[in-house]
């Protein structure tokens, strides 16, 4: 079985000097077997062509010799081979010395030029053996047995098998050639057509797969037969890698593309950069100078610009049956009169990457949409003809706005009217009391007067009393005037027990009428309150007419408790306290919410109110059940005025 001796470039030096020492000798060998010739053929009595054995010196100095060895063999045997003729027979005559060494001549001759022509041909095939040395492709050769009889450097980079370790393997079992398809076809393809290209699946020594590109080329002999096979083959492991995760993405994005619920417009831009570009020609350098002068380009633009594809998001939003019903110029859904649109032109012709804002659209009903767009222009040359688009469909969006614009309008103008309602309930609850005392103590002083022997003195007491209740009802309405105006509150100091007294005469009809106990309890340590005191009188006045009246259908014995203590955390603490009916739990949470009532005559505001007054003089209010029966109001005034009223 023959070989080919693998050929390397980095194992030329190793042997170098062997080979040198190999080319010495031989030519050594050849000197010597010239001189002996001669020496035969000029000193001995043999009529023989001896000078014919210089064809051996010739082959000799061929083998391991350069181009101008073998010529200088050759020429150096004929002179000796004619130098022996003229030694031993003279001046050429034509008889039989003559004719061999004419022959000894042509054959010394002919086997000079047939050395110096193989000479040649081994040069030649000594480069191409280092051409496919240099190749980083991978090439090996394979005899018909698959024997592996040739291995170069690109074999051993690919496949990690060193030459010595290939050679003389066969292919088969030492890669394990794997095809994606019939390997016969291959084999039918490379015997019949002499060539054969394709991918094979191929073994790293390490174990690891590896793809490659393999070009099989079929060699035969002179006589057609078939005698080995080259392969050439380039490792695309990592270009199918790519390759495939190129696609995966794209089918990713694919995926993306067709399932989001979102508008995925793709828009073609290359025509209307075409005419950008021919306007630059032309001199143009300002773009957005040039839209302010000429409006006519954008309507032009948006005709030219071509939408290529859309998602099912698309054509569920603009009514269309299918994808191609949206195909075409963008005119057909976009106003070409549309400002956006030329914002839009002025981003791409920059090159800023990104546009969005809001625009109007058209359905294929006609209908008008409001939606939110954002373009992004890819990357890269061709960065025009596949620019992204996504769009938001705010049509319903913006509806609900005006909807909830128009509500707040009506919500602002039903606060106002439930403000002056409050102001109006607030005015009537206030002077109500005022009032109510008025008519008594008019009443009563009438009585006075109309006895048979008047009673001057009590009806004078009578009716100081009405115009002490006519001055606090004017008060009352002075301070919802200036709430009303912002004027600031008068703040002063005021006895607390004094103010009590107060409010048991305003409401002293009443606790006769029902036979309550009214106990007032305001310790020593307490301080003298300071703040509006029309106002908190009107909280107290409130709190103990409230009382009274829960303590209106109670049997048992009616008692109304009013204290007031200095309060560690809170300043000066005071409490109206019953033994009425108690807070129902359905009403205790809204308590003091405006329009909340127990009594179906009351109004609901007196509570609210309360809440309010002792609030604004940064206090807090609030109310809890007794155990033994009845309720206890609580209400606090801060440090800050307690510590003001000391001062």
């Amino acid at each position: 079985m023959s070989r080919f001796r693998p050929l390397h470039s980095h194992a030329y030096a190793p042997v170098a000097r062997p080979r040198r020492l190999v080319a010495g000798l031989v030519m050594a060998a050849g000197t010597l077997l010239a001189l002996g010739v001669f020496l035969v053929d000029t000193f001995t009595p043999l009529q023989s062509a001896v000078a014919v054995v210089y064809v051996v010196v010739v082959l000799l100095v061929a083998a391991s010799g350069s181009r101008r060895a073998i010529l200088g063999a050759t020429i150096g045997c004929l002179v000796l081979t004619a130098v022996a003729y003229l030694r031993g027979h003279g001046w050429p005559e034509v008889d039989a010395s003559m004719l061999r060494c004419a022959v000894s001549l042509g054959a010394i001759g002919i086997t000079g030029v047939l050395a110096l022509r193989n000479h040649e041909r081994m040069l030649t095939i000594a480069g191409q053996a280092r051409l496919i040395e240099l190749t980083h492709d991978s090439i090996f050769v394979r005899d018909m047995d698959d024997v592996i009889v040739l291995w170069n450097g690109g074999a051993e980079q690919l496949y990690g098998w060193t030459a010595h370790e290939a050679l003389g393997r066969r292919a088969g079992d030492l890669l394990g050639t794997a095809f994606p398809g019939e390997r016969g076809e291959a084999d039918i393809a490379l015997f019949g057509a002499g060539r054969w290209e394709g991918e094979v699946f191929q073994r790293h020594r390490d174990g690891r797969i590896v793809i490659v590109e393999a070009r099989c080329a079929l060699l035969r002999d002179e006589y057609g037969k078939a005698r080995v096979i080259l392969e050439a083959g380039t490792d695309v492991t990592e270009r199918r890698a790519a390759t495939a995760a190129l696609a995966d993405s794209e089918r990713r994005y694919r995926s993306m593309f067709e399932t989001a619920r979102v508008s995925f417009w793709e828009e073609d831009y290359s025509l209307v950069m075409d005419r950008v570009d021919a306007l630059r020609a032309q001199g143009m350098t300002d773009f957005a100078a040039y839209l302010e002068a000429h409006p006519e380009f954008v309507t032009e633009a948006c005709s030219l610009t071509q939408v290529t594809d859309v998602n099912e998001a698309a054509v569920r939003m603009l009514g269309a049956r299918c994808r191609e019903d949206l195909i075409g110029p963008l005119d057909r859904l976009l106003p070409g009169s549309e400002r956006t649109f030329a914002r839009v032109l002025l981003k791409i012709v920059d090159g800023s990457g990104v546009a969005e804002g809001e625009t109007y659209l058209y359905n294929l009903c006609g209908e008008r949409l409001t939606v939110l767009f954002a373009l992004n222009m890819p990357l890269g040359p061709a960065r025009y003809d596949r620019v992204l688009v996504s769009v938001v469909d705010i049509t319903e969006r913006k509806r609900t706005e005006r909807a909830v614009i128009a509500m707040q309008a009506e919500l602002a103008q039903a606060a106002r009217v439930t403000a002056l309602g409050e102001m109006s309930a607030s005015i009537a609850h206030e002077v109500n009391q005022p009032l109510a005392a008025i008519v008594t103590h008019g009443e009563a002083s009438l009585r006075w007067l109309r006895r048979p022997e008047p009673n001057i003195d009590e009806a004078c007491i009578a009716i100081e009393r009405v115009v002490r209740d006519a001055r606090r009802a004017s008060e009352v309405v002075h301070r919802v005037r200036s709430l009303a105006s912002k004027e600031p509150r008068q703040h002063v100091r005021f006895d607390l027990a004094a103010l009590v007294e107060e409010c048991a005469q305003l409401l002293d009809g009443e606790i006769a009428l029902h036979r309550i106990v009214l106990r007032v309890d305001v310790g020593r340590d307490a301080p003298a309150p300071r703040g509006d005191r029309v106002q908190l009188q009107q909280v107290v006045v409130n709190l103990m007419a409230n009382a009274v009246r829960a303590m209106s259908t109670v049997s048992g014995p009616r008692h109304l408790v009013v204290r007031a203590r200095a309060d560690a955390s809170d300043g000066l603490l005071v409490e109206v306290e019953d033994s009425g009916t108690g807070i129902p739990e359905h009403i205790a949470p809204h308590l003091f919410d405006a329009f909340v009532t127990t009594r179906g005559e009351g109004m609901g505001m007196g509570l609210a109110i309360c809440r309010s007054t002792v609030e604004s003089h940064g206090g807090r209010l609030w109310a809890t059940n007794r155990p033994g029966g009845g309720a206890t109001f609580h209400f606090t005034l801060p440090l800050a005025e307690v510590a003001e009223a000391h001062a």
